[in-house]
């Protein structure tokens, strides 16, 4: 083991081969399969990274060193099958410590290391298509219903059917409850889920609360203006386009 690191040479020489190809973005999405660190030096990881995702690895130790987080901090980490992104917030959570939280983004060929807060003060923009969350579903119409009663009382035989009422019959209460809207976007829904967000991500971060977040509904997407951890949380390791 040479400086403390072994990794999955696989893994290493396929990421080598297509990182000139690839965006940033789909390399933290690769699958390692195996990492291990053992009282490696922070810096010394961070150069794997750069190496391993044969991307620009630009890391803020003047922001970290100032947080206590320091270059030759040890890391000791051993795992298998997981994806760079995981790998890589599990080397930032040993270099930060409990009381240091550190982050990410990507830009193009370029990967930004520096502590949350620091990060936390870039405000990015993304829209998020959630379609399929917020979508009424309607109800079926002329579904054909069976009258217990009716089966009872006739005992099979002319009492009626068991499915008692044609494909019409009580269609039209369907009709009338939807109102014609049966994929018409659950105003409410949304709400409810962007209350969630606010609460259960980064809540600190959202203008109701001090920060300054943003999130609303146009029709069925979110748009979302906040900092990268934010948008992490939403959608997984972000690409930074703008």
């Amino acid at each position: 083991m040479r400086n403390g690191i072994a990794i999955g040479l696989i893994g290493l020489l396929t990421a080598t081969a297509l990182g000139q190809t690839r965006s940033t973005l789909t390399l933290l999405n690769d699958r390692i399969p195996e990492v291990s660190f053992e009282d490696a030096p922070f810096d010394q990881v961070m150069d794997w990274v750069a190496d391993y995702s044969n991307v620009n690895v630009v890391v803020r130790w003047q922001s970290l060193e100032l947080s206590g987080s320091e270059r030759d901090k040890p890391i000791t980490i051993r795992v298998r099958n997981l994806r760079l992104s995981q790998v890589l917030w599990m080397v930032m959570n040993e270099a930060g410590g409990s009381d240091v939280k550190l982050a990410y983004r990507a830009s193009g060929n370029l990967l930004v290391m520096s502590t949350a807060d620091d990060l936390g003060q870039e405000m990015m923009v993304r829209v998020y298509d959630v379609s399929d969350l917020l979508i009424r579903v309607p109800r079926f119409r002329g579904a054909p219903r069976i009258d217990l009663t009716q089966q009872s009382a006739g005992g099979g035989g002319g009492g009626g059917n068991v499915f008692g009422g044609s494909s019409g019959g009580g269609g039209q209460d369907d009709d009338e409850d939807q109102g014609g809207q049966g994929n018409d976007v659950n105003d409410e829904l949304a709400e409810q889920m962007i209350d969630l967000i606010r609460q259960t991500i980064e809540p600190d971060s959202w203008v109701e609360n001090g920060g300054l977040g943003t999130i609303q509904a146009f029709g069925r997407q979110l748009v979302v203006r906040n900092n990268i951890l934010v948008h992490q949380s939403l959608g997984g390791p972000v690409e930074d386009t703008d």
